[in-house]
């Protein structure tokens, strides 16, 4: 089961993501770690759109219980996002192109768990009424994944210019490949 874990867990990294941090990076001005970074900033949105209904209503009802929990709950959420795109942020700024990624090995339970909470998320919402709440919540799921997955992508190396002489008995060549 482990193997076959792993195999999925490869073929999204290297079939869907890193095609798409390789597209990304050429037009882009961004590495596979702001990528994460954008994914975790919307995961943070979409889980404070998910537990507004919550919110609203615990603020409706002015029961001072429910209230403190629901905006605690909102809170703890939001600091479990953060500690994740802290931890892509540490690594963005602190990696040499080119060398291999830690998150690839690192976060692979991490991968798995949030996949098997997307699948949980998609059968919960498609076994109850569709409302605003699940599908925000669903988006927490979906973009939380996608970081993990994005973050665990390669860069590719910086570009370097090849400096080279051609020698030529008539000239001196100089070509520069960049």
């Amino acid at each position: 089961m482990h193997d076959g874990l792993a195999r999925l867990d490869g073929a999204l990294i290297d079939g869907v993501c890193q095609p798409l941090v390789d597209r990304l990076c050429r037009h882009m001005a961004a590495d596979c770690f702001r990528l994460a970074r954008i994914c975790t900033d919307l995961s943070a949105l979409a889980w404070i759109l998910s537990q507004a209904p919550g919110a609203s209503e615990a603020a409706k009802t002015g029961t001072l219980g429910l209230g403190i929990f629901q905006f605690a709950l909102i809170l703890f959420g939001l600091g479990a996002i953060m500690v994740l795109r802290a931890v892509f942020e540490r690594a963005g700024n602190g990696r040499a192109g080119g060398l291999a990624n830690p998150f690839r090995a690192g976060m692979f339970t991490h991968r798995l768990v949030c996949l098997l909470w997307v699948a949980g998320l998609l059968v919960k919402t498609g076994m109850t009424p569709i409302g605003f709440g699940s599908l925000a919540l669903l988006a927490v799921g979906g973009f939380a994944t996608a970081a993990l997955y994005l973050g665990s992508c390669s860069n590719p190396p910086p570009k370097t210019r090849d400096h080279r002489t051609v020698c030529n008995p008539r000239r001196m060549v100089t070509a520069w490949n960049g």
